[in-house]
């Protein structure tokens, strides 16, 4: 893959390394990486290197070239900050042979940098109709969890040979529930346990092992569920109450600020961009094999 961007050629490679940071990206996040994502992957690579081409070859020509005592410092800024040059390449995982490309990437980021600063300007605070309009329109995102009101008739076998025994009178016992039988009363006479160990009361997702979370949230009040084995022992639910999800007030979101100033800026740097892209031009070329 290769592309000519406003005359000047960008070669695979350029893309390849690309291509080779998000993946290692996603990887240090923790996320599964595989070839069935490469397409995916290529395609962010691909965008963010005529991105960057762009706003590199428009800082160039408003403002001229970099210098390079202007990487310098910044470069050496960076790996003062990490306590040194081997504490820096130990920390980044980057070793001294990729100090050329290191030194690129200051270089573009320098030029891009400025030249948003400048197109951007001073941020803003936003004023409380902005906030309420964003809040609004990505209220999907602000929504209080799924809440789900259980108790529990919980009985661990205290042998292997007992877990027949424990299984069969929890059958027994949901039958007689499933026939309106009390769930309370029930649970008590083959738990053992008081009212308020039973009752769990309102629960979120992820506050119970999956397992769990699957057959309860699955359910609907009054429902009971099937017996459930897990290494602690036998379960039955009941949901008694359910709570739906509802807009969390704007009042109570900590970071909706931020979140509306972030979008604000990343929709104004796509808008700076695609006005590059239509007073430019970019076409895709194929590389001549090596």
């Amino acid at each position: 893959m290769a592309f000519i961007i406003n005359g000047e050629k960008i070669g695979d490679d350029v893309f390849e390394d690309e291509f080779e940071s998000i993946k290692e990206h996603y990887i240090s996040a923790g996320e599964a990486v595989c070839c069935d994502r490469d397409e995916e992957f290529r395609a962010y690579a691909t965008e963010n290197v005529i991105n960057r081409v762009l706003l590199e070859q428009a800082s160039i020509k408003e403002y001229g070239e970099v210098s390079e005592a202007d990487v310098n410092a910044k470069f050496e800024s960076i790996v003062a900050e990490h306590g040194g040059a081997d504490a820096f390449y130990d920390n980044t995982g980057f070793n001294r042979g990729d100090e050329f490309m290191l030194r690129r990437k200051v270089k573009s980021s320098l030029m891009v940098d400025r030249y948003l600063a400048d197109k951007l300007g001073e941020e803003t605070e936003p004023t409380e109709e902005e906030l309420k309009a964003y809040y609004e329109a990505n209220i999907e995102h602000y929504m209080s969890p799924v809440e789900v009101e259980v108790s529990q008739l919980f009985v661990e076998p205290t042998s292997h040979e007992a877990a027949k025994e424990v299984y069969d009178s929890l059958y027994l016992a949901r039958k007689e529930m499933l026939n309106s039988a009390n769930f309370l009363e029930l649970a008590q006479k083959h738990s053992g346990l008081e009212p308020d160990e039973i009752q769990m009361g309102f629960i979120k997702q992820g506050e119970n092992m999956p397992e769990i979370d699957a057959i309860v949230f699955s359910m609907q009040p009054g429902e009971i569920s099937p017996i459930l084995a897990t290494p602690f022992g036998f379960h039955l639910f009941n949901v008694t109450g359910r709570k739906d999800p509802s807009p969390v007030p704007m009042s109570d979101i900590p970071n909706l600020e931020s979140s509306f100033v972030s979008k604000r800026r990343e929709d104004r740097i796509n808008h700076i961009i695609n006005d590059l892209k239509e007073a430019g031009s970019v076409e895709e070329i194929e590389e001549a094999p090596v």
